[in-house]
């Protein structure tokens, strides 16, 4: 018997949740958090329950979102009072486990093998975190326990708001059979069709499928819809101490030798280097990139900044130029890679004023890539990939 010792924790509604508890009044009404300003132009970072039930998302256009919702409260990002309160969670989470991979300024991963004699099984262990987390904060968490990363946060969604839900080995094939399979990660609107001319709707329509079926159909996204339909997740959780840099590559079926398809590439995994560093809350100030060519013969770059980023934008610019300095694209690639080391905590780093703007609008993507798969949002750049 596989043993669940896989938490993921994750605050309900989280910005909107702050700011009702701050001020009574807007308890129980629809309480809308705008980004860093409120202008039509701007998106919706977090929506209360209330405001769900007209329709309002994260990531919906604040122009949108008053239309659906006119009567909303709407109310700038408070950032600093919601990291406050984000420290007094991660130091309750990190009471019962040193194994606590955070994902963002809301939610984690918790591995609590080992910590039974302490505070009982996984199920006892998230029970007390939620009744710590209301006690101390007055918030509601909701706690997925499984066996795996992956079913625990598919459990941490199941009951929200306030939810406590656990998949047991033993009930892995029933959760999955009837499960949609745009839940799956990775699964967004463009895979999704695919996946619906092949007659797939559920997870259990790619049981038939052999792995090797749907590699050749689908690649690398088809090899982890394999095994994620079937429950099956080897992902280890890992704290942020022992990430000592973050990076992406791609090798490509066909070497490539068009310009603004590698550009295309870069900003594509400049956004997956982002996502990661947003994720662990941490910024880097030295960017290096990768390039293979057809002969195997291999160069890497790197440039230092005075400040630290994490912003896909910054992070993609610095990339294109250490690959413009050298002429390193005068040959067809075979592989492309880009990442970001000498990492620090995001709020120990010198402060860039003008990034502000392109990070809120990243930590917004980000959030919806994290509840819909990567490929569900991005930005106009990547258009020039029609194989994504």
């Amino acid at each position: 018997m596989v043993k669940l010792h896989i938490l993921h924790a994750d605050m309900d509604a989280f910005f909107s949740a702050v700011e009702q508890r701050e001020n009574s009044e807007l308890k129980g009404k629809a309480v809308i958090i705008g980004g860093v300003n409120l202008s039509n132009r701007g998106v919706v970072s977090t929506a209360s329950y209330e405001a769900r039930k007209f329709g309002v998302h994260s990531a919906m256009p604040i122009a949108q979102a008053k239309k659906l919702c006119p009567k909303g409260v709407y109310l700038p990002a408070r950032h600093s009072l919601y990291k406050e309160t984000s420290q007094d969670i991660f130091k309750i989470l990190k009471k019962y486990t040193p194994l606590v991979e955070k994902l963002s300024i809301d939610e984690a991963f918790l591995d609590v093998n080992g910590c039974e004699r302490l505070y009982g099984d996984a199920v006892e262990i998230a029970a007390q975190i939620k009744e710590e987390v209301k006690r101390k904060t007055e918030l509601t968490i909701s706690v997925g326990v499984s066996v795996n990363k992956f079913l625990a946060k598919l459990a941490s969604d199941f009951e929200k708001p306030d939810g406590l839900t656990v998949i047991r080995a033993d009930d892995i094939k029933s959760f999955m059979y009837s499960l949609d399979i745009n839940k799956i990660w990775g699964v967004g609107d463009v895979f999704a069709a695919k996946l619906a001319e092949e007659g797939v709707y559920k997870a259990r329509d790619i049981w038939p499928y052999s792995l090797e079926e749907l590699k050749d159909k689908f690649g690398k996204a088809g090899v982890k819809l394999f095994f994620l339909s079937r429950g099956m997740d080897n992902r280890e959780v890992k704290s942020q101490s022992e990430i000592k840099s973050v990076s992406h590559e791609e090798t490509f079926v066909d070497n490539i030798s068009n310009q603004d398809k590698l550009f295309a590439y870069l900003f594509k995994m400049s956004e997956k280097v982002s996502f990661r560093l947003h994720s662990n809350s941490l910024k880097g100030t030295t960017i290096f990139i990768k390039v293979r060519y057809a002969d195997f013969s291999t160069f890497s770059r790197q440039k230092s900044l005075k400040v630290a980023v994490n912003s896909s934008e910054e992070i993609y610019q610095t990339a294109k130029k250490l690959l413009a300095n050298d002429n390193l694209l005068k040959k067809p690639l075979r592989l492309l890679g880009v990442g970001v080391s000498n990492l620090c905590q995001e709020g120990q780093e010198q402060l860039n004023l003008f990034a502000e703007a392109d990070d809120q609008l990243d930590q917004t993507i980000d959030k919806l890539k994290r509840k819909y798969g990567f490929n569900k949002i991005s930005r106009a750049r990547k258009l020039y990939l029609n194989d994504d």
